[in-house]
């Protein structure tokens, strides 16, 4: 796996010559080596890419993320089958006993609150930071008192002001939304890797999201961060040993 994120955003051509990506525009040619990249962004509507190049990027596993016109990440691709006994993992996950995943979840959306009361205690917001963990040791299986909408209140309006809210259609919140698109993008790829299907959430169950279990695993919540594959792997690994052991 690689370690590169490969951004386009000019008018360009990006095709595949003996493992390598290579980006031609207007001025000059660059290549690539598949093995160096781990993501590649396309920022713009105006690339044209190979067939060729897409097959041998999923051959390899590596995300590719489309913008619309606005740069906004609208859409990824992922391999139908990430490893070779997908058809086994899928019937484990869709198996995966309720009280499991509730304790999973748990753990997830516990760890994000206590991020939330680290992260505003290291910005001198010490008040805040414990009413959080008040509600960190407070959350309860799946959270019925929903503690994290609580903690997530605090967290947001503590940082970037009392009438901040993620409704609102302003700079922060686009570039909250990009970030996390992003990271779901990541969590998804690494979820069809493991052999799970994206759809089958812990909690989320929105029959209109294709990411409900990217979704449920995504708990970063620092305001800025900086994630490669392999940081991604550590964080993930325990989730999904966790839930295959007890399943």
């Amino acid at each position: 796996m690689g370690w590169r994120t490969v951004i386009v955003n000019e008018h360009s051509k990006l095709s595949y010559k003996n493992n390598h990506l290579i980006f031609k525009d207007a001025y000059h040619t660059e290549m690539i080596h598949l093995e160096e990249i781990d993501i590649l962004l396309l920022e713009t509507t105006n690339i044209v890419l190979t067939t060729m190049l897409i097959e041998r990027l999923v051959e390899r596993n590596i995300l590719i993320i489309f913008c619309d016109e606005k740069r906004l990440p609208t859409a990824m691709l992922t391999p139908y089958y990430g490893r070779h006994d997908s058809s086994l993992q899928l019937t484990n996950q869709i198996a995966w006993d309720d009280d499991v995943k509730c304790d999973v979840w748990t753990t997830i959306i516990a760890q994000k609150i206590l991020n939330q009361s680290i992260y505003l205690g290291e910005c001198s917001f010490f008040e805040k930071s414990q009413s959080i963990m008040e509600l960190y040791h407070n959350l309860e299986p799946f959270d019925p008192s929903n503690r994290e909408g609580h903690s997530a209140r605090i967290y947001f309006n503590t940082l970037f002001g009392n009438d901040f809210s993620r409704e609102q259609d302003n700079d922060i919140n686009a570039g909250l939304d990009y970030g996390y698109t992003l990271l779901l993008s990541m969590f998804a790829r690494e979820l069809v890797v493991c052999g799970c299907m994206t759809q089958f959430g812990l909690k989320h169950a929105n029959q209109f999201n294709q990411f409900n279990l990217a979704s449920d695993i995504k708990i970063v919540t620092l305001l800025l961060l900086k994630l490669n594959a392999n940081c991604l792997r550590c964080l993930m690994k325990p989730i999904l040993i966790t839930i295959k052991k007890c399943s």
